[in-house]
């Protein structure tokens, strides 16, 4: 029988499993949805044990696959979103409140007012500056904002003191999903995480590799609830015989976005890609030392491969698949993702209209949680297809604007871009991100990499597979698109794009 691997994908809207074999060739998949809450405005959850469930049927299903051996689990889920449950019984205290949910932006705005954190700040900045030390240079640039974890657990806490009293008194646990799956996984045995996930709490300082004490002492935290941090390719246990009816190893667990980077084989610095689902994230390799930007990029950790890190800057976009589906779903504007960019395809310009894409804030680099989603320049001259590619230009002008933040940053020029996502079948918004960037664009044909950059950890972990370069050597095939606008164009319509920003911005609050 030949060994494969089985990858539980958990993203915000289903569970994907797919069988990696020792060719790295996926044999089976199969999905399965879980819901999204809004009990209130800004909010957006999941619950827990609803994802449990729907992931025992999903996996239970692949493991009945025949004449299949699965020698590994490994797990890649969406980061940031977390929930607690009791220490003792495993029962869900709260729902996951979900990396889009932007309920705690008031929490955040006063926890950047704390006198402590702002002292620390300015200490911070003096101190890093004449010593030119990162850590200390990138503390004082951190404002916190919804996209952080720390101020989402705050603001759960402050909403329920009985549950923080509870967690102070260590009789709860905390966790993103690939902790909550791993807990429920070994029999509620194992509370662990791993580096790429906890770096993306902002609760794990990844300069230092361990849970930042100083933040949750300013903040009021308790760290008495944080789970055991591991490196990403590492036996995190096995499989409880109660489960599944056999003991099978977890070799991995590791961040999306982390676990796309990894299946892409960005394996060396200025290596970048981007992944278009639900939101749009774009990643970028810089090596085994962290790197930032003064403009609000902070390093994450990539990945710890046997012990040793590699690094990442991550930025954005919030709503993308997410927008596109509430285009077509609540204001029925399109009857599919497909009529859409039929219509994109229609026209070469749009006609004056702009597009921004930002149903719950904007992010990188303007950092406005109150600057949503608008239309404007409508005129009787705009026809359907006009609006069809505002759509997309506005997501390529928001991909554009963390790529060039990157760049300009870092000083390290991206030599290509790698994408994948289900937003990424459209062949004009590719084209797009070809032309705004300059650079070639290469959308993969197979579009659970982060899934396979999964596989590959638990891999290189088991034995599967023997180094990286073997895995550079396996050929996933792609289409290729080559940038058209001459550079003069370009200035010009991310000059345009800015501009309108900018007059956005001034209708919002700072």
């Amino acid at each position: 029988m030949v060994s494969h691997i089985l990858v539980i994908d958990c993203g915000s809207t289903g569970i994907r499993t797919i069988l990696v074999n020792s060719k790295s060739h996926i044999v089976y998949r199969d999905y399965k949805k879980i819901e999204i809450l809004h009990p209130e405005d800004g909010a957006t959850e999941n619950s827990p044990t609803q994802i449990w469930e729907t992931f025992k049927e999903i996996v239970q299903k692949a493991l009945h696959t025949p004449l299949l051996k699965i020698d590994a689990i490994a797990i890649t889920n969406q980061r940031s979103t977390f929930a607690l449950w009791d220490r003792q019984s495993g029962v869900p205290l709260t729902n996951f409140i979900n990396w889009q949910d932007v309920r705690a932006a008031n929490t955040a705005r006063r926890m950047n007012k704390n006198p402590i954190w702002l002292l620390l700040r300015t200490f911070a900045f003096i101190v890093g500056r004449v010593l030119k030390n990162p850590l200390l240079t990138v503390t004082s640039m951190l404002k916190l904002n919804t996209d952080h974890t720390i101020c989402k657990l705050r603001w759960l806490l402050d909403n329920n003191k009985e549950l923080e009293k509870r967690c102070f008194n260590s009789e709860v646990n905390f966790g993103t999903i690939d902790s909550w799956l791993l807990y429920k996984l070994t029999g509620n045995k194992v509370h662990g995480t791993d580096y790429t996930n906890a770096a993306a709490t902002t609760l794990l300082n990844p300069f230092m590799m361990k849970w930042n004490t100083l933040f949750c002492k300013i903040f009021k935290l308790p760290m008495q609830i944080l789970p055991t941090v591991y490196n990403t390719n590492e036996t995190f246990g096995h499989t409880s015989k109660e489960i599944f009816g056999k003991e099978i190893p977890i070799k991995c667990l590791v961040g999306d976005q982390q676990a796309s980077l990894f299946g892409h084989r960005c394996f060396n610095k200025g290596e970048a890609k981007i992944s278009l689902g639900s939101g749009g994230f774009v990643s970028m390799n810089v090596g085994p030392k962290p790197k930032f930007s003064t403009k609000g990029l902070f390093p994450l950790i990539g990945w710890t491969l046997d012990k040793k890190p590699t690094y990442k800057l991550e930025g954005q976009v919030a709503t993308v698949g997410t927008f596109i589906d509430w285009l077509i779903n609540d204001m029925e504007m399109f009857k599919s993702p497909v009529e859409l960019d039929s219509y994109a395809s229609k026209c070469d310009n749009t006609q004056g209209v702009f597009v921004i894409p930002t149903l719950s804030g904007i992010r990188f680099p303007y950092f406005k949680p109150d600057l949503n989603a608008s239309i404007s320049g409508l005129s009787l001259k705009v026809s359907k297809p006009h609006l069809a590619r505002a759509i997309l230009e506005g997501i390529a002008h928001r991909v554009m604007d963390i790529i060039e933040g990157m760049e300009s940053e870092t000083k390290i020029s991206i030599p290509n871009l790698k994408i994948d996502g289900g937003v990424s079948n459209s062949d004009v918004l590719m084209q797009m991100i070809a032309d705004l960037s300059g650079k070639v664009v290469y959308r993969s044909t197979e579009s659970d990499l982060a899934s396979l950059g999964a596989a590959y950890f638990a891999g290189l972990s088991s034995g599967m597979f023997k180094s990286t370069k073997e895995i550079l050597n396996i050929k996933i095939p792609n289409k290729r698109f080559n940038p058209n606008y001459s550079l003069e164009r370009r200035v010009k319509e991310r000059k345009l794009w800015r501009d309108h920003i900018k007059k956005s911005e001034k209708m919002f609050p700072a």
